[in-house]
């Protein structure tokens, strides 16, 4: 079980790593994923796929989306949005009276010869 949770915890952070890692080099990322989708891409989303002789396969719509990216980084809109936080802590009254101590007088004693075992574990070696 508790191997099973610090897999968990390793791939949780691994994830996390790489989530912070790819949102830093976004370009690269659409890089990618215009090699991956690259008969794709030229062959539906190309705004010159109709013009077979400029030879373009898409390059037209990764040229628009890291225009979009350079963009966004330059606005400083990269999906990170800002939230204020204000916390109020309210005042409250603190009552500083000491505590009275109690009348009543608690002993806990207990009879040492009560704790002595009523019957005994140990016997001698038998000869």
């Amino acid at each position: 079980m508790l191997t099973y949770f610090c897999a968990v915890r390793y791939f949780f952070a691994i994830s996390v790593f790489l989530g912070l890692l790819l949102q830093n080099f976004s370009q690269v990322v659409i890089m990618v994923k215009y090699k991956i989708d690259q008969a794709y891409i030229a062959s539906v989303l190309c705004e010159n796929r109709d013009k077979p002789d400029m030879h373009c396969n898409g390059k037209c719509y990764l040229r628009k989306k890291l225009q979009q990216d350079e963009q966004q980084q330059q606005n400083g809109t990269t999906g990170k949005e800002k939230y204020e936080v204000s916390y109020i802590d309210a005042l409250q009254e603190f009552n500083f009276k000491p505590i009275a101590p109690s009348s009543e007088l608690f002993v806990y004693y207990q009879d040492p010869e009560l704790h002595t075992p009523l019957f005994s574990f140990f016997h001698p070696p038998q000869a």
